[in-house]
């Protein structure tokens, strides 16, 4: 059976990739559990969209929406009205390295990165075959061209699995009776039954009886506490004497309960499920010390003036998920600087955040001072893409090269493109390449400009523009951040910046939904 939990119609603007993204991550982010499953869906209708926005021909004037689900995953299906183009031709191609030169500026590889599979159906097959009921949009009559990206649901995870070990069968039968309506259980029957278990497979609490022949149940314990990665395994002892010397040996142990037998099913199932909350606890507690530190060390800095450039950075962190990172290296004539923001939702990649970071400021102060924008970032995407570790994650990079009167040379790697700010205007700089790590041999070109004096280049990352709770609060929050870069582009640089982020604490109510980096340059006399 197949639900669609979203259908959408709109004429076809500029606007309509972010209103559709935004429409799309409201269900997804109820649908959908995995963080990171969410963000390639909502990559792919992004890029989806933003090619037959830049690309199509003739522009379609409208397109349809719709995403589903059935037994197998979810599937986000696309309509359109233009010419047919099947990104599907290029799967048996050989590898791409240049988005521009080998799909025509699609983003194939991309989508076939991100998703599980695509189908595709051209508008003059769409009439000749058994119309499914996905390919009818509502009050349409004419052919259309159907982008279909599908996703397999993740295997669901096991439930938490508490090794009983108890050498009574009749005991056994019944604690395990009272626990597998609602976790695994595992039986031993020893202290060495156990053992073996606990090295063959996965174990999150250990229930065990403290009278056994052979190991009791306080050798048992210390043996766990010499298996490595078992010594944080919550422990609840099971006995049936009150023994204050064993409770007393059993305590330095560090078990995590004490129940006495006879033992009924509330009480055993109260004990389990308060230990398990309190290792959730202690767990978080920890993630949370960690996370600050890391939070911490991810800050970025930067000097307020180098060589014939003025510079103010300003960022704002949710302290949850990836991270917003910013690197420099000044040499003799020019300094590099990096953006970049890292991707994700999840305990681990405020973790990755820190190891991107180290990685990156090794390739910084390794790179030659004559390095390209586009070279530096093709070497940080050949990385990502081998290395085990930087492959986990996704990422976006813009890459900058300062020089002197004004001269600035620019690189992106799916990077939102730095705004030019200039009298009358702010206009978006020409820059764009794929994700680092999604492609062999990617190549990211440099663009060089000249920026006047009584110009700003503001660099930035999406977050900026899109930490607003609802679409309405978004564009507002584009459109009046905008604004203001224009009416502050006479203040002294630093005095601007602080009322472009007055407005976005202001407008996000100092609660963003993303991790935000704003940094203004402009050109100056030699400092």
């Amino acid at each position: 059976m197949t639900n669609a939990l979203l259908t959408l119609q709109a004429q076809l603007t500029p606007q309509t990739p972010r209103q559709m993204r935004h429409a799309l991550q409201g269900v997804i982010e109820l649908q959908v559990a995995k963080k990171e499953l969410q963000y390639k869906m909502l990559l792919c209708l992004s890029e989806a969209l933003t090619n037959l926005l830049d690309h199509a021909k003739p522009t379609p004037i409208f397109v349809h929406l719709t995403f589903q689900k059935n037994a197998e995953g979810w599937a986000l299906i696309l309509s359109d009205d233009s010419l047919p183009w099947d990104p599907t031709c290029h799967l048996q191609d050989a590898p791409l390295t240049e988005f521009s030169d080998c799909e025509g500026g699609r983003g194939v590889a991309l989508m076939h990165a991100q998703s599980d599979a695509i189908d595709y159906v051209p508008a003059n097959l769409v009439n000749n075959m058994a119309r499914e009921p996905f390919y009818n949009v509502p009050g349409n009559t004419k052919p259309l061209n159907h982008l279909s990206l599908h996703w397999l649901c993740p295997i669901l995870q096991s439930q938490r699995i508490i090794l009983l070990v108890e050498d009574n069968l009749s005991l056994c039968r019944l604690y395990q009776a009272y626990l597998s309506q609602y976790y695994t259980v595992v039986i031993a029957n020893s202290g060495y039954q156990a053992i073996q278990i606990l090295q063959q497979q996965p174990i999150h609490l250990v229930l065990s009886d403290i009278k056994m022949p052979q190991m009791n149940g306080l050798s048992l314990r210390k043996k766990i506490n010499q298996q490595p990665g078992c010594e944080l395994i919550p422990f609840i002892f099971l006995t049936g004497e009150s023994n204050q010397m064993m409770q007393s040996q059993a305590a330095e142990l560090g078990i995590d309960d004490y129940l006495f037998k006879p033992i009924n099913k509330t009480d055993l199932l109260t004990a389990v499920k308060r230990v398990f909350g309190r290792s959730a606890q202690v767990y978080q507690q920890l993630t949370n010390r960690i996370d600050k530190q890391i939070t911490s060390s991810l800050t970025p800095t930067l000097p307020e003036a180098i060589k014939g450039w003025r510079l103010q950075v300003a960022s704002r962190n949710t302290g949850a998920g990836g991270g917003d990172l910013l690197l420099h290296k000044s040499h003799t004539n020019s300094t590099h600087l990096l953006v970049t923001d890292i991707m994700g939702h999840n305990d681990s990649a405020k973790f990755f955040s820190h190891a991107y970071a180290g990685y990156l400021h090794g390739l910084m102060l390794a790179m030659p001072s004559t390095i390209e924008p586009g070279d530096l970032l093709a070497q940080l995407s050949d990385c990502a893409m081998k290395d085990q570790l930087l492959s986990q994650i996704t990422l976006t990079c813009c890459a900058v090269q300062l020089a002197e009167n004004g001269h600035i040379s620019l690189a992106s790697a799916g990077h939102p493109a730095p705004l030019l700010i200039s009298d009358e205007k702010v206009e978006a700089l020409t820059s764009g390449g794929a994700l680092p790590g999604l492609i062999d041999h990617a190549q990211y070109d440099s663009n060089e400009f000249v920026v006047q004096r009584g110009q700003r280049i503001a660099l930035f990352t999406d977050g900026l523009f899109e930490s607003a709770k609802d679409n309405i609060g978004r564009d507002d929050l584009r459109e009046k951040i905008t604004a203001t870069l224009l009416a502050t582009l006479a203040l002294p640089i630093k005095q601007a910046l602080q009322q472009v982020m007055a407005v976005f604490d202001q407008l996000t109510e100092s609660k963003p939904n993303d991790d935000a980096l704003l940094l203004l340059m402009e050109p100056s006399a030699n400092e």
